[in-house]
């Protein structure tokens, strides 16, 4: 009871609270507050000392030492410096302690908001100390470990790998790891530095599968091809179209072959969107496309560091990309000898190796190729591999030229106006007859190529609702008459050829400049220069 009195609101407590000034009372009857208490006769307290508390400049109490005898008053009153020495330090303690716990309480809360923010991240993240303890890990990363989760990098990480992250200070970018011995990711990470002490890293994981979906998003010229896409009804369409059908649960290695234009990339897009794999990338490239000494890279990848001018964290091939899915190799004729020897493993193996690298990496890709040269007189004189030809040649399908199916021209003639009256914006429906007849007779040497863009140039050029003779390109209406058709188109592109280089020169850069005049890229250039034996 007395207790419960000394901290009510007459109390002598309360008033030092309520005066915010320190007391020394030695009689009960000197606090107004004692007169009314029912306890007054029966209080024992013969003296009290009374000090506020103080935190950042709010009372949030107060502090009291109390005599309850005569001896014990005698021994304050003697001591009093002592004795408010001693409630200081109790109140010094107190403050301190109140302190503690608010600290404790903010990291806490800031540990639970770092916790929610890691968690919120779809990437794997880890933060480490300068030891590579791991500090902190979000949902993600644990998620990889079914059971003990790991204490430190050291037990996922190569040692040479972990060097680098703890005592480098650099960034690490796009680094091909692997952890719990199946997963593949690519790493980052950022060095924690205060003032001039390493203090750890920020590591991030990304799933190898997300970064080449990604990439193949990106990077990868999109074409949505469905089976109506391919226009026609001729017979060899008719074949062409029941192939595709029979292959679309294979995954069995295709080789496409046919002129420049016929659609050979529209069959490959076709195949690959009809089978198990369509949900999984479609990745083109072209081999005529792609410098020689740049092909090996462009197709397996390459460490960081496996060459002069080397990305940091290295490069993902396109087999990689193409992993799960399917890996379009347009003009595979024009594949270099010692890359074919090497695409040939790959497909033996079903596994990769970057430039630089060590260890080879599973691959599951379905191979569709395709040429417009005759791959088996490339084998008799010995520049393509007869190994390789007859591995790619496990399903052929031959793609027939415009000018061996021209049932199909008037079809696609439709199917073109439909489309780029749209793109244009324009209310072109059909094509006058006098027009048609120039179509259905035209060679089509570019093939449907070639009519895509006879279409679209007649629809820009047309003031009516109507394709008339007037919309036609000059020269359909006009064609050159050869004796030796073939030679002289040789001879045509060699004239262009020589006239740009005399203008621009042979250095590198010229030739860079001619092929852009020319409209054709710098590989084309130097096969047609080979071609041609340009000194």
């Amino acid at each position: 009871m007395l207790k419960e009195k000394c901290i009510g609101k007459d109390s002598i407590l309360a008033n030092v609270m309520e005066k915010n000034e320190h007391a020394i009372l030695s009689s009960k009857d000197d606090n107004p507050g004692c007169h009314h208490c029912i306890h007054h006769d029966q209080c024992i307290v013969e003296m009290i000392i009374g000090i506020p508390i103080y935190y950042e400049d709010v009372i949030i109490g107060s502090v009291g030492i109390i005599a309850n005898t005569v001896d014990d008053k005698e021994k304050m009153l003697n001591n009093k410096e002592y004795y408010l020495r001693f409630i200081d330090r109790m109140i010094e303690l107190i403050v301190n302690k109140i302190r503690e716990e608010q600290a404790f309480e903010e990291i806490s809360l800031l540990k639970k908001r770092m916790e929610v923010v890691l968690d919120s991240i779809d990437h794997f993240l880890i933060l480490v100390s300068k030891n590579g303890d791991i500090l902190q890990m979000n949902s993600n990363f644990k998620g990889i470990y079914k059971s003990l989760l790991p204490s430190n990098i050291k037990d996922f990480l190569e040692p040479t790998l972990v060097k680098r992250l703890l005592f480098s200070r650099e960034e690490i970018k796009y680094k091909e790891v692997k952890i719990n011995k199946k997963h593949d990711f690519i790493l980052s990470s950022k060095p924690v530095i205060l003032g001039e002490m390493d203090q750890g890293a920020v590591l991030i994981f990304r799933s190898l599968k997300d970064v080449t979906d990604e990439m193949n998003e990106l990077y990868t010229h999109s074409m949505d091809v469905a089976f109506d896409d391919l226009i026609g009804e001729s017979i060899e369409m008719q074949i062409i179209k029941e192939h595709i059908k029979q292959l679309s649960t294979s995954s069995s290695t295709i080789l496409i072959d046919g002129e420049t234009g016929t659609g050979k990339e529209v069959v490959a897009r076709l195949v690959h969107n009809m089978s198990p794999r369509s949900q999984e990338p479609f990745v083109a490239i072209n081999c005529s496309a792609i410098p020689e000494e740049l092909m090996e890279s462009e197709l397996f990848g390459y460490e960081e560091g496996a060459f002069s001018g080397a990305k940091k964290g290295g490069k993902i091939g396109k087999f990689q990309l193409a992993d799960r899915g399917t890996l379009f190799l347009d003009e595979v004729g024009e594949m270099a000898l010692h890359l074919q020897a090497k695409l040939l493993r790959v497909l033996q193996e079903r596994q990769v190796t970057k430039i630089g690298g060590l260890e080879p990496t599973d691959v599951d890709v379905r191979i569709v190729a395709a040429t417009n040269k005759k791959l088996e007189e490339l084998v008799k004189i010995g520049k393509f591999r007869e190994d390789l030809y007859y591995r790619l040649k496990v399903i052929p399908i031959t793609m027939p030229p415009l000018r061996e199916r021209t049932s199909d021209l008037p079809l696609l003639i439709q199917h073109f106006v439909q489309i780029y009256s749209d793109c244009i914006q324009k209310n072109v429906k059909v094509v006058s007859d006098d027009a048609l007849n120039i179509l259905m007779k035209h060679p089509w040497r570019g093939n449907v190529r070639e009519l895509r863009n006879v279409i679209e140039f007649s629809i820009n050029m047309t003031h009516t609702d109507m394709i008339t003779l007037n919309s036609l390109p000059y020269d359909l209406l006009h064609p050159p008459e050869y004796e030796n058709e073939e030679l002289n188109i040789d001879l045509n592109i060699r004239w262009l050829i020589e006239k740009a280089l005399k203008k621009y020169g042979t250095t590198t850069l010229g030739k860079k400049m001619s092929a852009k005049s020319l409209g054709i890229s710098v590989a084309t250039l130097y096969r047609k220069l080979k071609e041609f034996e340009f000194e």
